[in-house]
């Protein structure tokens, strides 16, 4: 196998291809974000194997509102700022962490969220990460530092998900 050499960086609009591909290879259609989820929350040469979808939010834990998107984005100058990103929001709510399945189990997807923390720790500009995830998953989240909140009252997707915040001391 080629040496894989991985680095990290925030993704751009120029991404937004790769990044569909990468999350429609990673979850099943009903749970996978869409390419305007993407286009919303957002190289010649790279070969993008794994990212992270995430938005602010005003909700210390993620709710459904949080998975939302406006569907005007695109040709409204007045979308509805209730629903999605809150610029202003303390809270990181993490859509996806998407690995291509041939480089799950490698420890990419631990590298990529173990520097996405430390990014956000130390930018003293949120106060936690939360996610709704599998409960299969949970283990691995907190195998992160993540506490576990039990099972989410969202809905999102029809899935009984599980509910984690990985909170920043003060």
């Amino acid at each position: 196998m080629a040496s894989l050499s991985t680095y990290i960086r925030q993704l751009t609009i120029q991404d937004l291809e790769e990044c569909h591909s990468v999350e429609a290879a990673a979850f099943p259609p009903a749970e996978a974000a869409t390419w305007e989820k993407i286009a919303t929350s957002t190289s010649a040469g790279d070969q993008l194997l794994a990212h992270i979808v995430a938005t602010r939010s005003g909700n210390s834990t993620v709710k459904d509102e949080d998975m939302a998107y406006p569907q005007d984005w695109r040709s409204s100058s007045t979308v509805d700022q209730s629903i999605g990103h809150q610029p202003g929001g303390r809270t990181i709510t993490l859509h996806s962490l998407a690995v291509l399945p041939r480089r799950q189990r490698s420890g990419l997807g631990k590298a990529l969220m173990t520097a996405y923390i430390k990014h956000f720790q130390s930018s003293g500009t949120v106060d936690r990460i939360s996610i709704l995830t599998y409960e299969r998953l949970v283990p691995y989240y907190k195998g992160l530092g993540f506490k576990h909140l039990g099972r989410s009252e969202s809905e999102y997707a029809g899935i009984a998900w599980h509910g984690l915040t990985y909170y920043f001391e003060g």
